[in-house]
């Protein structure tokens, strides 16, 4: 019997809830982690995966609103722990994509215990069969892994989502936090070193219509082949012929879903001749 699920969605999960666990623990404080069956068929099992401390814990009415991107409780009793609780609005975004669920229990000066109930697919065929058939499938398909992407993205929480959807597929990924810094970086780095770019629109210091014009008119041999692709909030026709205009090759909507952007990125990687 052997469980199939998403190791890279799985391992993001455990880090950022133990590391939120280890960062409102005082020294000498005890941080818990484990996994336990809850049950198990023929085609599903289902595990829970916990964190408990014994760290500064949260009040009940802090606790509700614990998962929103941001939350910080009480900042001047907290300087010394001090943290965005990025960690749990990133934790509970992978849950959901796992079709799993999250809850969190806190007592002030106490400490905090998270639960995240996650589904996985069970067999019992042979494993190296299993492995064959994957690698048959996947032999069909346009190879994504070893790929070097850029994204730029100035929301952190959606940074990181886009982030494990590319690293998911093998891609090696770098960030930048504003459409200056992509520019930046495209340009110290060696011709052909970034096989595709993702471009936020709305960012600080140069948003990425700008930022894509201003790679496009660079001097040098990838400048004007490297696939750019939009990720926007707005759908709207007006910003999809802006995002065209500037340079981009393709218009994603956010919230990004992981399948349009495999789509779009095979298909720009497909007219390009990358692979």
């Amino acid at each position: 019997m052997y469980l199939t699920g998403n190791p890279v969605y799985i391992e993001k999960l455990l880090t950022v809830i133990t590391d939120n666990a280890v960062k409102f623990t005082k020294p000498g404080g005890n941080v818990s982690v484990w996994c336990r069956k809850i049950s198990e068929d023929d085609e599903r099992a289902v595990y829970e995966f916990g964190c408990s401390d014994n760290g500064i814990g949260m009040s009940e009415e802090f606790a509700g609103h614990a998962f929103e991107m941001f939350s910080q409780e009480n900042k001047t009793s907290r300087t010394q722990y001090e943290g965005t609780g990025l960690g749990l609005a990133i934790a509970k975004k992978i849950t959901e994509r796992l079709g799993g669920t999250i809850e969190i229990k806190s007592k002030k000066s106490c400490g905090t215990t998270v639960t995240m109930t996650i589904p996985f697919k069970t067999g019992v065929q042979n494993l190296m069969q299993y492995t064959e058939n994957v690698n048959t499938e996947s032999t069909e398909d346009i190879p994504l892994e070893g790929l070097h992407a850029l994204i730029a993205e100035d929301n952190e929480l959606n940074l990181e989502i886009a982030k494990l959807m590319l690293e998911e597929k093998g891609i090696c990924v770098e960030c930048a936090a504003d459409g200056k810094e992509a520019v930046a970086k495209f340009e110290e780095s060696e011709p052909g070193y970034y096989d595709v770019i993702f471009m936020d629109i709305m960012m600080p210091y140069m948003n990425g219509w700008d930022a894509t014009r201003k790679i496009r008119t660079l001097q040098r041999p990838d400048a004007d082949k490297i696939p750019i692709i939009a990720m926007s909030a707005n759908a709207f026709a007006e910003d999809i012929i802006n995002s065209h205009i500037s340079g981009m090759n393709w218009h994603l909507t956010k919230p990004i879903d992981a399948d349009k952007l495999m789509t779009a990125l095979k298909e720009c990687i497909r007219k390009n001749n990358i692979r």
